[in-house]
């Protein structure tokens, strides 16, 4: 039937009928403009993982054009039998073709009426509390896990159907996984909602979800993402029913959903654009909110972009993760820290990229004829500014905090329309944090902490303590101990501290981080001081030399998750038995590079500083 459809819909278009649309095809429909006549009430029929998305699409849309709409979320497939038994409906989004397919089969949706409108994917969803202690999608075969998934006849039993298909197909797995894994379900839900409800209530140890729905509970849920490679990609189709009470008002709420207004509620619920859509992304306009809190559009998906600025190396980490940036990113400042230098062993055309002097002015950026410049956010008004002021876009990037990485991740992924990417990435920080913080959420007595910063290239050892908002803090804060310099640094950067008020804050544990010297060199020294032999930390053997490889962990790179790992397992030795940080970092790099575990043992792990083994 699903090629039949198709070949229907190709059959018009190539015969000049100028359908309404082609399935596979979408471009930018404008905004609805408002029914020339009294409005009256809009049956919308919707798959219930479009829940929070579709009422927002509802209630923009009786904004603009005063009149009402009514949704029923329900199954996919109890929806279409519904409409088929006579239900009165104007509009149906399924979550699956085969749903669609069904009533132009019966003559109810008109064939080149049909157009797809978002995409979704699968996630595995855990309680807070992850009872059964599950980390890997392997653990989902385990005997007695308790799991709980979408009906087997609806639209997501079969894309979870095909991902365990796929995953057992594959020796990382085995061929008997789908068999393991379904063995363990223990209800088969109508909804993908109610797969979340019963995980959030844990009634179930795990379930299989959209990720959409996992990101309406992000708070009562872990999640375990699913790679793409195994992953099914749903695709929702919509289109005014044949017997629509009101035909151009069906047609507009469809138009609406397809507009870019839609498309971006949609976005903001997490769906992924139609693939028609996406086909068209060299000529889409393409709308930002960057960390300023600025409405940015740019015309068309920028392929000159600069990174300028300062300490740009975290930006340009974060940039790297997706695959575009090597071809999109045309010049940046210096990528080194120390002498280490990670985009130079990455980036294959390294040395076709424009190298900036740190302090290169809006002129110097100018003349590499960017479309699009890319810079932290305090550096608005000394270079963003000038920057602007050539007729040159800029997006101002945080990257300061765990919630700035979240929300500033996409940010990239718009930019290089790649959407999916940055979900993928946040789901794997948003899995380790969940899981140090499942390890350390009722710690009886919190270890006190400093965290001081190294630095004796002016001739004289120096340390500093960060401020309370930076990333140095919060990792003390999320690992489960407490910083004790709060109120010693209420200001915007690096406070120097004596050796009087180190010792007088008595902490139990003390990191050493140094940026320009190996802080396992420095640590070393300052054991055999006298004075630093006569502080608790020292005496009870928790001095520690920061982590880090290439660069150090505890920045705002995108290294800092695996600073929290690191942390928390020195803090709390007890609860972290059974973390291996090497294995942890060689996982770091497959998910965000994919560099395989030979680059890792060739070029990582010998970069290895700290109390790392």
């Amino acid at each position: 039937m699903r090629k039949t459809l198709l070949l229907f819909i190709a059959l018009i278009w190539l015969t000049g009928c100028a359908p309404v649309s082609n399935i596979n095809q979408q471009v930018n429909t404008p905004t609805v403009p408002p029914l020339p006549q009294n409005p009256q009430t809009l049956l919308v029929f919707a798959a219930g993982s479009l829940t929070e998305s579709f009422t927002e699409l509802g209630q923009s849309f009786e904004k603009q054009l005063g009149t009402k709409v009514e949704l029923n979320f329900a199954n996919s497939n109890t929806l279409a039998e519904q409409i088929l038994q006579g239900a009165p409906a104007d509009v149906f989004a399924p979550a699956a073709l085969d749903f669609m397919e069904k009533l132009v089969e019966k003559d109810r949706v008109n064939a080149q009426s049909v157009k797809l409108f978002a995409r979704n994917q699968l996630v595995v969803i855990l309680p807070k509390s992850n009872p059964a202690d599950l980390h890997t999608l392997q653990d989902l075969a385990k005997p007695g896990i308790k799991l709980v998934m979408g009906a087997k006849k609806g639209p997501q039993g079969k894309y979870v159907e095909a991902f365990l298909s796929n995953a057992s197909a594959s020796a990382d797995f085995g061929a008997d996984y789908k068999d393991a894994v379904y063995a363990n379900v223990v209800s088969y839900e109508s909804t993908a909602k109610s797969v979340v409800s019963k995980v959030v209530l844990g009634e179930a140890d795990a379930g299989i979800a959209y990720i959409t729905d996992a990101a309406s509970a992000a708070d009562k849920v872990l999640t375990i993402p699913i790679p793409e490679a195994l992953n099914v990609i749903a695709e929702y189709p919509i289109a005014p029913l044949k017997e629509a009470s009101n035909p151009q008002l069906a047609q507009q709420f469809v138009d609406f959903v397809l507009s870019p207004e839609g498309q971006q509620i949609l976005a903001k619920y997490g769906f992924l654009p139609p693939q028609g859509e996406q086909s068209d992304a060299a000529s889409a306009e393409i709308q930002i909110t960057d960390a300023l809190g600025r409405q940015i559009t740019l015309p068309k998906p920028p392929q000159r972009i600069v990174i300028a600025g300062k300490a740009l190396f975290m930006l340009l980490d974060a940039a790297y993760v997706f695959p575009q940036a090597s071809e999109r990113i045309i010049g940046y400042g210096s990528a080194s820290q120390g002498s280490s230098n990670f985009i130079r062993l990455i980036d294959p055309k390294y040395d076709q990229k424009a190298v900036l002097e740190s302090d290169a002015g809006a002129e110097q950026v100018a003349a590499l004829q960017p479309d699009l410049v890319l810079m932290k956010s305090y550096l608005a008004e000394k270079l963003g500014k000038p920057i602007e002021t050539l007729g040159i876009p800029v997006v101002y990037i945080d990257f300061e905090t765990p919630e700035q990485y979240m929300r500033d991740l996409m940010v990239l992924g718009a930019i290089f329309q790649d959407e999916a990417r940055a979900r993928e990435v946040n789901a794997f920080y948003q899995k380790r944090l969940s899981q140090v913080a499942e390890r350390v959420k009722d710690v009886p007595s919190k270890p006190r902490v400093l965290m001081l910063y190294y630095d004796d290239r002016e001739g004289t050892a120096a340390f500093s303590v960060p401020p309370a908002s930076w990333m140095q803090t919060r990792l003390i804060e999320m690992a489960g101990g407490e910083p004790l310099w709060l109120s010693a640094n209420p200001g915007q950067g690096w406070a120097k501290v004596s050796l009087e008020q180190i010792a007088a804050w008595d902490a139990e544990a003390i990191f050493i981080i140094s940026y320009f010297k190996n802080p396992s060199e420095v640590v070393a020294g300052l054991e055999k001081d006298s004075q630093w032999q006569a502080l608790r930390a020292v005496r009870e053997e928790k001095l520690f030399a920061f982590a880090g490889d290439i660069y150090s962990w505890d920045q705002p790179d995108v290294r800092w998750i695996l600073g929290l790992s690191w942390m928390a397992q020195k803090l709390h030795p007890d609860r972290f038995k059974d973390w291996d940080m090497v294995q942890q970092a060689s996982e770091f790099y497959q998910q965000l590079y994919r560099l395989d575990q030979t680059f890792f043992e060739e070029n990582i792990r010998p970069k290895f500083q700290g109390d790392l083994p």
